[in-house]
């Protein structure tokens, strides 16, 4: 458990001091992982078009992209209602708009911490409904498993969608390699995540018991870091047990998912060079581009504007400057754009850059 020294109403008195050097210290980092992309995407040609590339990007749509980022917030808003109707079982549930500012936190830590941002938001709402991290990283773990068959399912789409169009033949090998062999690895996992999903509501209580109760058979190093949340397990897990609430996360999932895809869609519509792909194509490019994400293309590598730069010259044919100009514009949309709301969230609820960066610590 995290112990409740983390956050208090007294360090507020502190805050103002540490908001001067976040700010920049943000900003810098951002501009350095941009200028890293650039940098990647320049090294692996025989030159860089700037000029092209500038064109690119004052050629974008500015009521497309006002579309688009309309589109990525309503995802985060459709996120903490989600989450909501998954933590109806633990009890009485925070407001809406009290998880739309744990959902901005979060994603916020995510961007500038990377994977150990994951826990700040479990740990924030479950601070603020009084259920307490384990059960609320339980409800993460399965809002992960839910998210990953929505990305399987697209990018299983994706891999029919290019098979029967054709385009495959002008990719790269390593791309080749993922779509030849991409079909038996999304059948597999969304296999496994619906069977996951699934399994839980029809097992017995005993049952579920004995499922948690194989933490035990762990090495006790691992099981003892697993024991506090295995006991929470089964109320993390309280949503899959219930049909009717089963019902609405999959529902709210499928609305999620289909609303950053019209975020995708509005960002090809605000660049004159992808205004013709097609929906089935944008869905194509979505799949691939957050299932490479998740596991790391061979031979590309992971990170989402990689893999996005990728997908989009080797098998939609771009030019380097115009892949390269969408994936940074993409990645701003859908991530860093929540950055400026969850800071100011952050340090409205006395949470320092510092504090944030330590949660990790203080989780274990």
């Amino acid at each position: 458990m995290i112990s409740s020294h983390v956050v208090t109403k007294s360090s507020n008195a502190a805050t103002p001091a540490k908001k001067g050097p976040g700010i920049p210290w943000v900003a810098l980092a951002l501009l350095g992982v941009i200028g890293y992309v650039l940098y990647r995407a320049a090294a692996g040609s025989q030159g860089f078009d700037w000029v092209r590339f500038r064109a690119a990007l004052q050629s974008l749509d500015p009521i497309y992209c006002a579309l688009a980022i309309l589109f990525i917030i309503l995802s985060y808003v459709g996120r903490a209602v989600r989450w909501e109707v998954m933590i109806r079982p633990l009890g009485p549930t925070p407001s809406l708009w009290r998880l739309f500012v744990g959902t901005a936190i979060g994603f916020t830590a995510v961007v500038l911490l990377g994977r150990p941002g994951e826990f700040v938001r479990p740990w924030w709402i479950g601070r603020e409904s009084g259920t307490g991290f384990p059960s609320q990283l339980a409800v993460w773990l399965f809002e992960r498993i839910y998210d990953l068959l929505i990305v399987i399912l697209f990018f299983g789409f994706g891999l029919i969608h290019l098979a029967g169009s054709g385009v495959v033949a002008n990719a790269g090998p390593e791309l080749r390699m993922v779509v030849s062999s991409g079909g038996a690895m999304a059948l597999a996992g969304a296999g496994a995540c619906l069977v996951f999903i699934f399994a839980l509501r029809f097992l017995r209580p005993d049952q579920r018991l004995a499922l948690v109760g194989l933490v035990e058979k762990l090495p006790e190093s691992l099981a003892t870091r697993l024991r506090p949340l295995a006991g929470n397990f089964l109320a993390g897990a309280a949503a899959c047990c219930d049909g009717r609430l089963q019902g609405l996360v999959i529902l709210y999932t499928l609305i999620e998912w289909t609303i950053i895809a019209g975020c995708y869609w509005a960002l090809f519509q605000a660049f004159p060079v992808t205004r013709g792909l097609s929906l089935a194509d944008v869905a194509t490019i979505l799949g691939l581009v957050s299932f490479g994400a998740i596991v790391q293309l061979p031979g590309i590598g992971g990170g989402m504007q990689v893999v996005a730069i990728a997908v989009l010259t080797q098998l939609f044919g771009l030019g380097l400057e115009d892949a390269t100009s969408i994936a940074i514009v993409m990645w701003v949309t859908s991530f860093v754009l929540i950055v400026p709301v969850g800071l100011y969230f952050a340090f409205s609820e006395g949470l320092s850059l510092s504090k944030l960066r330590n949660l990790n610590e203080e989780v274990q």
